[in-house]
């Protein structure tokens, strides 16, 4: 196989096109990719055209609406790219099992190109109803990575920007709220370094296409990262475990992302909780070439973030 640096090298057009920029998963990767200037043209592609995709525009990228229930009209898009990142498309109504056409469109586009972006043992997660489509389109990306001359699977820990959906919460109540075993473990990892870390692959000819999973440095329990929170942001922090649906309905009432979004984190807690998610790699300080952060670092970088504001 060829590295993505080679197959960017060799192509006049240098394209790039990343699905899910309508959430913030997709939103950061793209944004990376634009500021690195290595592509372009950085397409966008998204379901819901809202205020991440709108702010991509402004700082150039080409919008791509996309819709499970149109596969040709992803392809049409695919066609455009030397090289497509396919954020799980969860924010779209029909997440399902359908949504292996967003990979299975790679083959027929001929892109030269393809990461697919998962979670680390989505396989043994596969029972849950908002991850049963993950782990459905890895096994499509096993079906047409060897039609491509570079591909690279890269599956990702939890991310500790949940926390951040939970800041309110945090300033208010001074307590961390989630649907899992306060005992259970996990290596969280930054939203922000997971997407610095793909586009690194993209550029650097040191970093050959592959399978990569990418956790934070730490493995830690949940009261651990109540305590840290506690140290970060200077207030006694405590961890309360949830009722799954107290916690969806939390989100719900929040307003910040879409449904499925927040039964896709659901599920991806329930994981955590039932100790699915508790490995722990050097993928993603390899891909940075750099400590990632932890969950202290996140938390003191955005302090103020987690601190009393008028609402």
């Amino acid at each position: 196989m060829q590295t993505f640096s080679e197959i960017i090298g060799a192509s006049d057009y240098k394209s790039v096109l990343v699905t899910g920029c309508d959430m913030y998963s997709g939103f950061s990767i793209a944004r990376t990719l634009l500021k690195s200037k290595h592509y372009k043209h950085v397409c966008a592609g998204y379901f819901h055209e809202n205020a991440l995709v709108h702010h991509l525009k402004k700082e150039g990228a080409n919008p791509e609406h996309l819709n499970v229930e149109h596969a040709e009209q992803i392809v049409r898009a695919y066609k455009k790219a030397d090289v497509v990142v396919i954020v799980p498309p969860v924010s779209e109504h029909s997440w399902s099992e359908k949504s292996v056409a967003y990979v299975l469109a790679a083959k027929e586009a001929k892109v030269k190109g393809l990461v697919l972006c998962s979670k680390i043992n989505i396989k043994e997660m596969a029972n849950m109803p908002m991850l049963q489509p993950l782990a459905k389109m890895e096994e499509a990306y096993d079906q047409v990575k060897d039609h491509m001359k570079a591909a690279s699977l890269v599956r990702c820990s939890m991310h500790i920007d949940v926390l951040w959906l939970l800041r309110h919460q945090i300033a208010s109540e001074h307590k961390i709220c989630l649907p899992v075993r306060h005992d259970a473990k996990c290596a969280p990892m930054a939203e922000m370094d997971g997407a610095r870390a793909l586009c690194n692959m993209l550029f650097d000819p040191k970093h050959k296409p592959g399978v990569y999973e990418l956790t934070g440095p730490e493995t830690m329990n949940f009261d651990d990262i109540a305590h840290q929170a506690s140290s970060a942001i200077d207030s006694d922090i405590g961890y309360e475990q949830v009722d799954h649906q107290k916690f969806i309905e939390y989100l719900k009432h929040r307003k910040e992302i879409s449904d499925n979004e927040i039964h896709f984190i659901g599920n991806i807690l329930c994981a955590i909780s039932d100790d699915k998610l508790d490995k722990q790699t050097d993928d993603l300080k390899k891909l940075l070439g750099e400590d990632p952060h932890t969950v202290k670092g996140y938390l003191q970088k955005n302090a103020d973030d987690f601190k009393p504001h008028d609402d």
